[in-house]
């Protein structure tokens, strides 16, 4: 197989990962997620959040430094409902690999090569040029070497190679997590994209392989998959959720019905995508309640979200648009202004 080439593969260690569910109709994600953790300064490197089963469920994923971890977990569970479920996953570390220009091939031979290895996969979030992957610290070495079998980094020959450049300077990944005192939140830019289609499916960890077939066939099509997330769900499951072009219903059942046989599969129709990118936006507190609560002043209704890296990913109906940029251009300001 012909490895697909990438530019750089970053590696974020010693974090803890908090997964919260809850009913559809109790969502939590500002009140109970974001206005909580932001109060208490607790940066967040890494998050995911998804209505899913038609609405009827609710999944909000974050990762935090290690030591914030368990304070983190305590206080959203003490903000959520009696229904809800609140899990805490310690020494996790976040793997990102770049760019993967929209192609869901690369997502797909991800899946294919952890699942091969029997790597768990504990979440996934997408940036306009990054896929992040979070596993355990345990199974962090045996990733990287995995990523190397899969994906070809004309920088480094080999994983030696890439350690030999990554020791010494894990410490500047460190220094970049700050929190900020700015009235209004400089970005660099909204990017916005329509025409879309929300994705979503549930399946087992021991099914990654066959869901990474799928999206490689899709990728042979050249369709481009915008937006993706994974979040844990009950059972040592994951739930995805993924954009893709509007108009290819048909051919993009057909590619999952033959690869994933009668898993549901849900697709949300006329949906648009927004990118928010800032300095380090996701090691700095408090952003994403900026984010959520602008969209919730002007009554846009959140689909799905994702952060890593720098960039905010936000999911909306394409009737809730033109508000939703409306609202991030009163919250948040561009730096060229």
């Amino acid at each position: 197989m012909t490895k697909i080439k990438l530019r750089g593969l970053k590696l974020l260690e010693g974090g803890a990962h908090v997964a919260s569910s809850s009913p559809g109709d109790d969502n939590l994600l500002a009140t109970g997620v974001c206005s909580p953790l932001a109060r208490n300064k607790t940066n967040l490197t890494f998050l995911s959040h998804a209505f899913l089963d038609q609405g009827a469920n609710c999944i909000t994923a974050f990762c935090t430094e290690g030591s914030a971890g368990r304070a983190a977990a305590s206080l959203v569970e003490a903000h959520h409902a009696s229904t809800a479920i609140v899990d805490l996953h310690g020494d996790i570390s976040i793997l990102s690999v770049f760019p993967h220009e929209q192609r869901p091939q690369v997502v797909g031979v991800l899946l294919q090569v952890l699942a091969r290895k029997e790597i768990i996969l504990q979440g996934m979030a997408s940036s306009p040029s990054a896929v992040s992957t979070i596993v355990s610290t345990a199974e962090t070495e045996a990733a990287i070497d995995t990523f190397f079998e899969a994906f070809k980094f004309p920088a480094y020959r080999s994983p030696s190679d890439w350690y030999a450049a990554y020791e010494g300077k894990e410490h500047l990944l460190r220094k970049i997590i700050a929190s900020y005192q700015e009235k209004v939140i400089r970005i660099y830019d909204i990017v916005q994209q329509s025409d879309l289609d929300l994705w979503s499916l549930t399946v087992a960890q021991s099914d990654l392989g066959d869901l990474g077939a799928a999206l490689i066939t899709l990728g042979q099509s050249e369709i481009r998959m915008v937006f993706v997330i994974a979040l844990p769900s009950l059972e040592n499951r994951l739930s995805f959720s993924f954009c893709l072009p509007e108009g290819g219903e048909a051919q993009i059942r057909e590619v999952f019905s033959s690869h994933l046989g009668n898993t549901a599969l849900t697709c949300h129709s006329q949906v648009a995508a927004l990118y928010i990118h800032g300095p380090h936006f996701g090691d700095r507190y408090g952003i994403s309640h900026a984010l959520v609560k602008a969209l919730e002043s002007k009554g846009v209704s959140l689909l799905a979200l994702g952060c890593t890296v720098s960039s905010l990913s936000v999911i909306v109906g394409e009737q809730d648009l033109d508000g939703a940029v409306q609202a991030l251009e009163a919250s948040f300001q561009r730096s060229s202004e």
